[in-house]
């Protein structure tokens, strides 16, 4: 698959070096897009076609994928056009800046075997992949709860002064829950489905000189009366990362490098109504799993997409699915401004018409150069 890579950021140089280094098997790069043109004289020396402007790229025929690596506010019309133009995307996270958008850049899918893909890596995540696989063998029995603390996304002042479309609503249609965020919202909703409303409290600018949320704390309830909670910030250190998913049988907990299952001996409702003791609990064995490597998930992803192009396995994370977490990050962002819950599905058409008068108010941010360095072995946005 001949792939070409429009946006060479931190990430979408990422992209390139796995594709350069033969981690995607069957895969080529043949094309990158960016401004300046000096930026990517590395990519002409190897003899790879550099463009300044993505619809060339898009329109010169030689590219098979095209994976599209820029600002959110661009994804959609980007996308679209390389969807019309009949080549396969992978979108980098989020798909868009909201779920209209969304829906637009799927609607111009031209035919059933086209590849619509979003970099939700999170999906490989060892640890991610292990609880999937518990919860679909019925290890938990009935789902009751999930909470999930997701508070180690500090960043500094300095951080969002980088680019000038960073924590604005017309760069990213949001802050913490569009841009650090996306992967948990992902898995959470990978893992449990979607609720059916919310209600939540989003701060914005409350640590930073931002115009967009960089904290989250949100109430969801599920169809089967299960309930949940969200908390995210970018404005605390060290944070935590800690993820409780209940069922009637046990109870998974994770910070992202370990998984606990904590089973019980018997339905926890069915002991609650048969026991004589007033204050005995089932009985609880634990089963530990740590994951025994790395993965190179962006590779993962990557590597995915190629054999689902060649009709020999499923997409992990199709770009459909980018739309439940458009929804479920509109709805916790929506629910802070109406001041009361959000009964999903989002209406997208109300959604953009109120996040459209954001995005006209809103002002792109003053740049200040840094000599940071970015460690490229990490994925960073």
């Amino acid at each position: 698959m001949k792939f070409g890579i429009i946006g060479l950021g931190n990430i979408g140089r990422v992209h390139a070096k796995n594709i350069q280094d033969g981690l995607i098997q069957d895969a080529e790069l043949v094309a990158v897009a960016n401004q300046p043109l000096e930026s990517m004289d590395d990519f002409k020396e190897l003899g790879i076609a550099c463009f300044g402007d993505a619809s060339e790229l898009i329109a010169s025929g030689l590219c098979d994928a095209v994976i599209v690596a820029l600002p959110t506010h661009l994804h959609s019309p980007i996308g679209i056009q390389a969807l019309e133009a009949g080549l396969h995307l992978i979108m980098e996270k989020p798909l868009a800046c909201h779920k209209a958008e969304g829906e637009r850049i799927l609607a111009a899918k031209q035919r059933d075997d086209q590849i619509a893909s979003l970099m939700m890596n999170q999906r490989t995540h060892p640890c991610y992949v292990k609880i999937k696989q518990w919860i679909d063998e019925g290890a938990l029995g009935e789902f009751q709860r999930v909470s999930w603390t997701m508070t180690n996304w500090f960043r500094s002042e300095i951080y969002y002064q980088s680019s000038p479309w960073r924590a604005t609503w017309k760069g990213e249609g949001g802050g913490v829950l569009m841009n650090q965020c996306p992967h948990n919202i992902d898995v959470l909703q990978w893992l449990v489905g979607m609720p059916v409303k919310v209600r939540a409290q989003c701060s914005f600018g409350k640590y930073h000189d931002i115009e967009v949320e960089d904290e989250v704390n949100a109430y969801f309830e599920f169809a089967n009366g299960a309930t949940g909670q969200f908390s995210a910030s970018t404005g605390e250190c060290p944070g935590s990362n800690r993820l409780e998913i209940v069922g009637d049988l046990g109870t998974i907990i994770t910070d992202g490098n370990e998984v606990k299952l904590i089973r019980t001996s018997e339905s926890v409702s069915a002991f609650s109504k048969s026991t004589d003791e007033m204050f005995g609990t089932p009985e609880t064995t634990e089963e530990v799993f740590q994951p025994l490597e790395t993965i190179n998930q962006h590779a993962a992803i990557l590597n995915n997409v190629v054999q689902a192009a060649l009709g020999k396995a499923e997409l992990i994370a199709p770009a459909d699915d980018g739309l439940n977490s458009l929804e479920l990050a509109g709805a916790m962002i929506y629910s802070t401004w109406i001041n009361d819950e959000v009964t999903l599905p989002l209406d997208s058409a109300a959604y953009e018409k109120v996040i459209q008068e954001k995005i006209a108010a809103s002002k792109p941010r003053e740049v200040v150069k840094t000599t940071a360095k970015v460690d490229m072995s990490k994925s960073y946005r």
